[in-house]
């Protein structure tokens, strides 16, 4: 693997349908990237299995072609453990950080002590990443090189179809293990920062319609959702969000980070869980206006 950071790597895609066929459907997918900066890249070629297990690999090929079907997709390539696109801006732990700013708001949050805030400072095994800390320059870079573009644009879109169509329904893709702590996971796990990021109705409704594939699922727990869904989520706005998180083993082998012979069937079942779930929710909104 030859993932390193240079002038030709595009940071993010932003894949935006054409105009007359754009659809208030945002789809967002922040942990998939892979590419890394020199030092880090080092570090991973050294201890793979505690790199790679912490991005949503493959995660990017869920949605690519889905701007076709009208959606607007988000998907980033540079990988977490360079900055995490799924954390609060303030999500920093100074004590790692050289010439951190006195004067800077911070979060420390439970994700920040346990060592994955905005910066990572910990690999999925709980080891160090850094030896020494970081320099607040650095951190600027990352911050102002990758998180605030995704941000940004992401936030613009969302305004855009808030005035457009009076509504917008982001849909946040992420991976995770077969299971936690010796407990297996169902396939998905929907988070909507129980029913505070999106209604009931839209959870249920996406809820059945992944089941009618015959897959499993559950609801907030052990995932109720990051950042992104909690943040741009606004029920009085109608800006609903949805966490999904995905078990690894439909799709990867997860000691060896490949595909498996069931990626491109599984690829294909979450274009059209999506596509299916956005027509019932336009459904959905056509009787609520036919009825006024």
């Amino acid at each position: 693997m030859n993932n390193l950071i240079n002038d030709k790597v595009n940071f993010f895609s932003y894949l935006r349908p054409k105009k007359n066929s754009s659809k208030p459907f945002i789809i967002t997918s922040p942990h998939s990237g892979v590419f890394l900066n020199k030092d880090l890249l080092n570090k991973r070629n050294k201890n793979i299995y505690d790199y790679d297990s912490m991005q949503d690999m493959y995660v990017n090929s869920f949605s690519e072609g889905l701007e076709k079907l009208g959606f607007t997709v988000f998907q980033s390539h540079i990988s977490r453990i360079v900055i995490d696109l799924n954390r609060e801006i303030t999500e920093i732990d100074p004590k790692t950080i050289v010439g951190f700013p006195a004067n800077n708001m911070i979060n420390l949050s439970d994700k920040v002590k346990s060592g994955i805030g905005l910066i990572p400072m910990k690999n999925s095994s709980g080891r160090n990443i850094y030896t020494t800390k970081l320099d607040w320059q650095e951190v600027l870079q990352r911050i102002d090189n990758y998180y605030l573009p995704w941000h940004n644009n992401l936030r613009l879109e969302i305004d855009d179809f808030t005035k457009r169509y009076g509504r917008v329904f982001v849909i946040d893709m992420h991976s995770m293990p077969s299971e936690t702590n010796s407990n297996e996971l169902a396939d998905f796990v929907i988070g909507n920062n129980f029913d505070r990021a999106s209604d009931n109705h839209s959870k249920k409704l996406l809820s059945n319609t992944i089941k009618s594939y015959g897959y499993s699922v559950a609801h907030n727990n052990p995932y109720s959702g990051g950042f992104i869904t909690r943040n741009y989520s606004s029920l009085k706005n109608n800006i609903q969000c949805i966490q999904i998180e995905i078990k690894k083993s439909l799709y990867m082998d997860e000691n060896n980070f490949v595909k498996n012979k069931n990626f491109e069937k599984f690829k294909l079942d979450i274009k059209n869980i999506l596509n299916e779930f956005y027509f019932k929710l336009e459904s959905r909104v056509d009787r609520k206006v036919a009825a006024e």
